[in-house]
């Protein structure tokens, strides 16, 4: 049995310097960026100076200070949040920002733990550590590889068993981009707001394309 795919998150996380307090589902409203009815039955975990939190149907949304992340697990939704990011820092376009991120997370349903030991052996082979450590077995690996399209950043990937789908496997890719040098424009927004539409397409299937073939690797006979 091939793997497959049961659960998926998308997110966009900016680092910055944000407002908590004024992001809450009423401002996005007046904005004109969600339906009055959809703020209305916004569910808020907590609206405070240092941290806002809020569920809608199909969005999360979390600000800090230091980092505000758009969140969804529905895939009709994927181009809805990018736009819906698109367009808050479009509102917000003096926010100064450093970096962001369009992240993926996946778990796959395996065939059975033997294809999740193969998956591991293969990123992390027992030979190279069974001299130093006693009945060693990968627990997390992370692998960090440079950008390929001359913009600064870097494109991260984490693998682990996953907790949620058993047997299984989470693959999370991060696509990040470092805002170089660190901005203190208000042009810096506007920059973002550039690049997230042109790269999202590529950024979307790469990172598929990166966790399937990982999955795969548990695909043996």
């Amino acid at each position: 049995m091939p793997p497959q795919l049961m659960i998926q998150l998308t997110s966009i996380v900016f680092r910055g310097r944000f407002n908590p307090a004024i992001v809450q589902p009423h401002w996005l409203a007046a904005q004109g960026l969600i339906g009055p009815s959809e703020a209305d039955g916004a569910t808020i975990d907590i609206i405070h100076p240092q941290v806002t939190q809020f569920r809608t149907e199909w969005l999360h949304i979390n600000v800090s200070p230091d980092r505000f992340q758009f969140a969804t697990t529905q895939e009709a939704y994927f181009e809805l949040l990018r736009d819906l990011a698109v367009n808050v820092f479009t509102v917000l376009r003096y926010t100064p920002l450093e970096a962001f991120g369009v992240n993926r997370e996946f778990h796959f349903r395996l065939r059975s733990d033997t294809a999740l030991h193969e998956i591991r052996n293969t990123l992390a082979p027992r030979r190279c550590w069974e001299d130093l450590l006693s009945n060693p077995g990968m627990k997390s690996l992370v692998v960090q590889g440079a950008r390929t399209d001359g913009r600064t950043g870097y494109v991260g990937v984490t693998v682990e068993a996953s907790v949620k789908v058993i047997p299984g496997v989470y693959v999370a890719v991060n696509d990040h981009y470092q805002l170089s040098p660190a901005l203190e424009s208000p042009a810096s927004a506007e920059h973002v707001i550039e690049i997230i539409p042109e790269r999202w397409t590529s950024s979307m299937s790469e990172g598929l394309t990166i966790a399937e073939k990982i999955a795969s690797l548990g695909d043996v006979a």
